[in-house]
């Protein structure tokens, strides 16, 4: 199994640093109001990242398939390096 340190150190030791990441969950539940400073600060602290450059959205699904039925969640993510 592959973990984000594992990554992190691939990443740091190939001269690379995280230049920007986007982050959207689609979800139902729960409601990540209560989380919205927590998770941005728990992903800068697991990437060595500075807050700037992490952004968090989340949405909803609208009841619509299995995200807006309350049975899954996603998250899609950009996330640009640089050198």
């Amino acid at each position: 199994m592959f973990h984000i340190q594992e990554a992190v150190k691939l990443m740091h030791e190939a001269g690379y640093e995280l230049g920007n990441l986007d982050a959207t969950l689609i979800l139902q539940k729960p409601e990540i109001r209560p989380f919205k400073e927590t998770i941005p600060s728990n992903l800068c602290e697991l990437l060595g990242a500075d807050p700037s450059v992490v952004n968090l959205k989340a949405k909803t699904h609208e009841e619509i398939d299995s995200l807006g039925e309350d049975r899954s969640i996603a998250a899609h993510t950009v996330l640009l390096m640089r050198k």
